[in-house]
Order: C-alpha cells, then sequence, then structure tokens
C-alpha cells in the first residue's frame, strides 16, 4: 500500500512537470521576488518610520503630557491620604450624639437624628407630643396665639431642613469617596472629567448650605419678630394700665 502511494505521487509530480515549463517557474519566481522586495523595500521602511513616530509620540505621552512618574505619584499619595483619614473620617460622622432620656424627646430626637427624610411624615406627631398642643383659640391673647403658631411652625420647619440637609451630606460623603477612588484610577486624559464631577458635586453642597444659611436667616428674622411682638405687648399693656389708672383718679375726684 505505501509503495502504490509513493509510486502514484510520483506520477504526479512527473505530470506536473510536463504541464508547466521551466519558464513558467521563472516567471512565477521573478513575481514572487518582486513582491517580496516592495514589502522590504518601501512598505517596509515605511512601517519603520511609523513604529518610530508611534514611539517617538508614546515617549512624549508618558514623559511631557502625563509623565507616568508623577501619575503614580499622586496615585500613591491619595491611596496614603485613603488609608489615613477615610475610616478615621467615617467613625468621627458616625459619633452618636443623642442625650435625650424620657421617651417621647428620645423619640423626637431620634426622628431629627436620623438624617432621613422618610422620618417627616411622623415627625410632627413627635413633636406635638414632646412640646405640647396649640391652645384654642380664645383660650389665650390672639397675639400670644400668633406667637405660638408661628415659632412651632419655624422649630418644624428647621428641624425638617436638618433632616433633609444631613441626608443631602451623607450622599455628599458617597460622592465625594467616589470621587477621590475614581481619581486613584483614572487614565491619563480623562482628569478633567473627573474634576468637572468634583465641580458639579461642590456646587450642589453649595447650594445645600446657602439654602440653610437662608432658612437661618429667616430664623433670626422670627426671633427678631418675636421680639417685636413682646415690646409691643408691653406698650399696649402700659399704656391700658396708664388709662385704668386716669379713670380711677378722675372717678375719685
Amino acid at each position: 500500500m505505501k509503495a502504490k502511494a509513493m509510486s502514484c505521487g510520483a506520477s504526479m509530480l512527473v505530470i506536473m512537470l510536463l504541464l508547466f515549463p521551466t519558464g513558467a517557474y521563472a516567471q512565477f519566481g521573478d513575481i514572487f521576488s518582486a513582491i517580496l522586495s516592495t514589502i522590504t523595500g518601501p512598505i517596509g521602511g515605511a512601517l519603520t518610520d511609523i513604529n518610530e513616530i508611534r514611539s517617538s509620540i508614546l515617549k512624549t505621552e508618558q514623559q511631557v503630557l502625563w509623565p507616568i512618574s508623577l501619575i503614580t505619584q499622586a496615585q500613591n499619595y491619595i491611596s496614603t491620604i485613603k488609608a489615613s483619614y477615610r475610616a478615621w473620617m467615617n467613625q468621627v460622622y458616625r459619633l452618636p450624639v443623642n442625650s435625650a432620656n424620657l421617651e417621647m424627646p428620645k423619640s423626637l430626637e431620634s426622628a431629627f437624628l436620623s438624617g432621613q427624610t422618610g422620618q417627616i411624615g411622623s415627625f410632627g406627631q413627635r413633636y406635638t407630643s414632646t412640646y405640647g398642643v396649640q391652645p384654642a383659640s380664645g383660650a389665650a391673647p390672639q397675639l400670644n396665639l400668633g406667637m405660638m403658631d408661628i415659632e412651632d411652625a419655624v422649630a418644624k420647619d428647621a428641624t425638617v431642613q436638618s433632616m433633609a440637609a444631613d441626608q443631602a451630606t451623607t450622599t455628599m460623603l458617597q460622592t465625594a469617596q467616589r470621587i477621590e477612588d475614581e481619581a486613584q484610577a483614572t487614565a491619563p486624559g480623562t482628569a478633567d472629567m473627573v474634576a468637572a464631577e468634583a465641580r458639579t458635586a461642590e456646587l450642589a453642597s453649595l447650594a445645600m448650605q446657602h439654602k440653610l444659611l437662608a432658612y437661618q436667616l429667616r430664623e433670626a428674622a422670627i426671633a427678631l419678630g418675636h421680639r417685636g411682638s413682646i415690646l409691643k405687648q408691653s406698650t399696649t399693656n402700659t399704656q391700658n394700665l396708664n388709662q385704668q389708672i386716669l379713670n380711677h383718679l378722675g372717678g375719685a375726684r
């Protein structure tokens, strides 16, 4: 069987030699030589030039535009900051500050220290249970009723605002840590994107601060209004007393 296969192969070789003359082999050899010469000549030289240009660009990027050593130094610095302060600061943010002892004050304190806007719905009831209900109309002078009502409203509003601010602060801290993580792993050329995200978070934080400052101004205005109401009430009471004294003296005559 093996001898038969070798005989068949030799026969095919003889046939090919008879069909294709020697000049054809020389012609094909010239074509292949021309192609190979073109590849190793002009094309090969162009490829060499392209590789040199690419190497030069890469070297410029690594040494001038985005220096690897400085990037590594910045990443190591961020790692040091995270290792030194993140866990400690998270513990500071979670320090317990509650101090109420009685049942209703503890419930109220737990609500406004929760930092969860979901607690706002039940906050009004807890506030009323702790500080008492508004007297009915006619139970006190109208001026006193008005002052009690507006001051209760301001106290509730301010506490609710603080709850929303605490929740926003938690979100801002999470965003800051995420940006810090991204800064540590950011690719060269994308630092501006991380910086833009950080600037956006900063603007959101400033907006929340301005909102709280505006509420502090409203609280100060309410306090001034309360003081003015007391002075007005005192003046009215003094005038009434003077009139009663004059009426009494006039009646005595």
